[in-house]
């Protein structure tokens, strides 16, 4: 079956595990992105129960944005939320031919995520064995894309922004 593709709607669409990024790096991130690129930036805020499946509205963001940051983190791959999140975004990288830009923060480094081992070494027990599989897959085909490791906010935006050129335009210009 063939569906139309909506052209994007947000500029940039941010993966994120609250816990771990909220008030430190994401917050960074937002303000990078929104006021010194003005990117029109999708980032959902809220906190979902264990368990709660990912909403309609936060898949139609995923497909209708020009870009995704992956922001890995100690306790991402803890949420079923967020590994959903991430088998969507490869999907639509995939289908639309869209950027995604992984950043390993608190630690993580991207062969923890190709491996799953350290913190991603147990994912969540859903009651599906596909469900699992595609988060796997999901997480080994994200850590062989090039992205940036930030150990420092500072230097990690800096380095994001290479990424990004043309800070008066709102179009998304990647330097590949």
């Amino acid at each position: 079956s063939s569906s139309r593709v909506l052209p994007p709607k947000h500029d940039v669409f941010i993966s994120f595990r609250g816990i771990d990024v909220r008030d430190t790096f994401l917050s960074h991130l937002n303000s990078f992105l929104k006021h010194q690129k003005k990117f029109a930036v999708y980032k959902d805020d809220l906190d979902l129960e264990r368990g709660e499946d990912i909403s309609l509205s936060l898949l139609e963001a995923i497909e209708r944005s020009a870009v995704y940051i992956v922001i890995f983190s100690p306790n991402y791959a803890d949420s079923p939320w967020c590994l959903d999140e991430l088998v969507k975004i490869l999907q639509c990288g995939e289908r639309y031919g869209r950027r995604v830009i992984p950043v390993f923060y608190g630690g993580v480094d991207p062969s923890h995520v190709e491996n799953q081992t350290g913190s991603y070494r147990k994912l969540p027990a859903v009651e599906t064995v596909g469900r699992i599989r595609s988060w796997r897959t999901a997480l080994t085909k994200s850590a062989a894309i090039s992205g940036f490791s930030s150990q420092v906010t500072r230097y990690g935006l800096h380095n994001l922004s290479r990424f990004f050129h043309n800070p008066e335009s709102n179009l998304i210009g990647l330097l590949l």
